[in-house]
């Protein structure tokens, strides 16, 4: 072994693989994170308010399994139903008149980051309404009740009562979803079967080409170097969404 200094970290800034695979990461951000939000938020509300009156119980439960699924089992469920030959997406579009040949849905560039959102989506939306469940039964339902007799409608007294009361909740799953996103890996690993991200690294997030750097590629101290970078570019991102969010507190 030789010590080089930061000539890793020198190389690290001028790889183009690593700036494309940071974009990719924000991109699944972007397509992942507000749907995972808005209709985990939306599901919560459904189920605490009363509009969800038989069997809040086993909805509960199912929309929890897809969290505790093995990776493995969902990369498996998701690549067979959007296999080119026998996926059972391309046969639902053929069958509606949508598509006139089957898609090849795994090994096109353009579909790889939203198939990759929309695992994610799928695997915790779920784990999310649970969470923002949770925090709507810690408010008490008269300041609801009491919104709703002072002549506030459902959505008003959702935006301007609840929602307020559930900030501190709010700011924990936004967080904590984003910095997940970030560090995702397992669900472009298993849809696509490598580091890679799919065809010409459309998917290829920060911590797969950290992986691919450092074990596929042998290159440990490249690779180490792309976990520092990794983690400090995650640390400035929170660090600015939390000086936005202290912001509009003052």
């Amino acid at each position: 072994m030789e010590f080089i200094g930061f000539d890793n970290y020198v190389a690290l800034l001028q790889d183009k693989a690593f700036y494309r695979s940071v974009f990719n990461s924000f991109m699944i951000v972007l397509e992942a994170m507000i749907p995972i939000q808005s209709l985990g938020l939306i599901l919560a509300l459904l189920m605490n308010y009363g509009i969800v009156r038989i069997g809040k119980g086993y909805i509960r439960n199912t929309m929890f399994l897809p969290y505790i699924t093995a990776p493995i089992a969902i990369g498996l469920i998701f690549a067979t139903l959007f296999d080119q030959n026998f996926g059972a997406v391309n046969f639902f579009l053929k069958g509606i008149g949508l598509i006139d040949k089957n898609v090849n849905w795994l090994h096109t560039a353009a579909f790889s980051k939203p198939l990759v959102a929309m695992v994610t989506i799928w695997r915790y939306v779920g784990y999310t309404a649970v969470i923002y469940l949770a925090g709507l039964q810690s408010i008490s339902k008269d300041i609801y009740e009491a919104a709703k007799v002072d002549g506030a409608s459902t959505p008003k007294a959702i935006i301007y009562v609840i929602l307020p009361m559930l900030k501190p909740i709010l700011i924990f799953q936004i967080t904590n979803g984003m910095i997940g996103c970030l560090k995702i890996f397992e669900e472009p690993l298993m849809l696509f079967g490598d580091y890679k991200g799919g065809v010409n690294s459309a998917a290829q997030t920060m911590n797969m080409k950290f992986l691919d750097t450092a074990f596929k590629a042998g290159q440990s101290g490249y690779g180490a170097a792309t976990g520092y970078l990794m983690f400090v570019i995650i640390l400035i991102f929170t660090m600015v969404y939390f000086r936005i969010v202290n912001r509009e507190e003052t």
